[in-house]
């Protein structure tokens, strides 16, 4: 009776913790009820709870099933177990989590947003949408699972319905956020061809932010003024591809935007402009064009020798709770040796990051990957990159910045994936294989390519002379 109010008095002041975002200092106190009462299922519930959310998932899966000893019949550790099994990519167990604790606790909406995202991750999305829809039902205002089935919609051509729940992502997205104030009102349809500019303005990552640019070539050609917000390490690329546009940096945006009379959000010109799969016939085959003297001396590099330059990216650097969009968008260097040994091939890095490490592993097994202009830094000096790009004859890359640029550039890129499962709706592919935002970048997956070895293998088929 004694120990128990000491712990009991621990377990609460590691919840409040908890509660204020105080997450180290909760998972501090819940060690020390442990070292006390090493089958404590609160301690262990808020721990595995904690590493889920800093992205330890194999710490989550420990601390659940360890919760579950005691308690097997609780939802919310079977759910936060899902959540973790689910970004180790172990999807048929997270599966199997969700379906116990909806068979306990069936009116939890997040379960089933979750088991939504997992099902979605599969490429099963039909399924997840009846997810979202079953999480809906009980809460009709639920944006975490609005904005999910967006994407599932978006995915499987659905754009009307898909844009209208797109716009959930303030509130639903991974990471919620408010729109951007503005003194003058949003763009509305009918707006389109009347008034005064319209401010473009940024609002997620690059990659997201160049697939909604290319919308802007829609305002331009009704003749619909309006002045776009870019990421600053592209406006240079921008201004050279469109020198009618109005492009600003958005460290200079408020200036910029100054005589607008509508603003819109980038990710809201699908609603307008992608309602149908044949509104995508009218995507611009380039957005970006890069630095034409650096492109030419880069290109006299890649060339030397008289081989093929293929442009190569493998990685996508994450933060740790993130980490699981890493392990889904990146292979390792080492799969590329299938064409390093190709006649008449010359790899050239693109990746950006420190990658030493990995490429220092690939030539002493035997692989080349030329390293054009050791001093570019393929993060900072997006001028610099774009120019390398447009220097190779074809790029091969994961999901990452660089299909996005590529992409952009209009540069031939064959983009992998394992099992034919795009990470997002823009590289769901066309009936050719084809993005339909990027007309360039061309999909490479299928069922029956599970391990890197076999979608490089595909690869090196395309790119084979017949």
């Amino acid at each position: 009776m004694g120990a128990a109010a000491p712990i009991a008095a621990a377990m609460e002041r590691a919840a409040r913790l908890y509660g204020a975002g105080e997450l180290d200092a909760a998972l501090a106190l819940c060690e020390d009820i442990l070292r006390a009462d090493p089958v404590h299922f609160y301690a262990l519930h808020l721990i595995a709870t904690i590493a889920v959310r800093q992205g330890r998932h194999e710490d989550c899966v420990r601390f659940a099933t360890r919760a579950l000893q005691s308690n097997p019949r609780n939802s919310d550790v079977l759910s936060n177990r899902g959540a973790a099994l689910r970004a180790l990519s172990r999807y048929d167990e997270a599966l199997a989590d969700y379906d116990r604790a909806l068979a306990i606790a069936p009116r939890a909406p997040a379960t089933h947003n979750n088991r939504g995202v997992t099902l979605a991750a599969l490429g099963r999305h039909r399924e997840a949408v009846e997810c979202y829809d079953a999480a809906l039902a009980i809460e009709p205002e639920y944006p975490r699972a609005r904005y999910n089935r967006g994407l599932s919609r978006l995915m499987l051509g659905d754009f009307q319905r898909g844009w209208l729940d797109y716009e959930y992502r303030w509130a639903g997205g991974e990471v919620p956020a408010a729109p951007r104030p503005f003194r003058v009102r949003e763009l509305q349809a009918g707006d389109l061809g009347q008034g005064g500019p319209v401010a473009l303005w940024a609002e997620q990552g690059l990659g997201d932010n160049l697939v909604f640019s290319t919308l802007a070539t829609e305002l331009a050609v009704r003749g619909h003024p309006f002045v776009l917000e870019a990421d600053r390490r592209l406006v240079p690329a921008l201004r050279r591809a469109h020198p009618d546009w109005q492009v600003v940096a958005k460290e200079d945006s408020q200036a910029g935007f100054a005589g607008c009379d509508r603003h819109l959000a980038l990710g809201s010109l699908g609603r307008f402009f992608r309602n149908t799969r044949e509104t995508f016939a009218r995507q611009p085959r380039a957005l970006l064009a890069a630095d034409p003297e650096r492109t030419a001396a880069y290109r006299e590099l890649t060339t030397a020798g008289g081989q093929r330059a293929v442009g190569i990216s493998w990685r996508t650097f994450q933060s740790a709770e993130r980490a699981w969009y890493a392990r889904t968008r990146s292979m390792p260097l080492a799969a590329f040796m299938a064409l390093a040994q190709m006649p008449g091939v010359r790899l050239v890095d693109l990746q950006y990051g420190d990658t030493a490490a990995e490429r220092a592993a690939f030539t002493d097994e035997g692989g080349r990957l030329d390293r054009i202009d050791e001093g570019l830094d393929r993060f900072g000096d997006l001028e610099g990159l774009l120019a390398l790009i447009e220097a190779c004859d074809v790029v091969v890359t994961t999901d990452n910045a660089t299909a996005h640029l590529a992409g952009a550039l209009g540069k031939r890129t064959l983009l992998m994936f394992l099992e034919d499962r795009p990470t997002m709706h823009y590289w769901a592919p066309t009936e050719k294989r084809h993005s339909p935002w990027y007309p360039a970048v061309e999909i490479v997956g299928a069922p029956m390519l599970d391990t890197w070895a076999r979608v490089i293998d595909r690869v090196r088929d395309m790119l084979t002379p017949r």
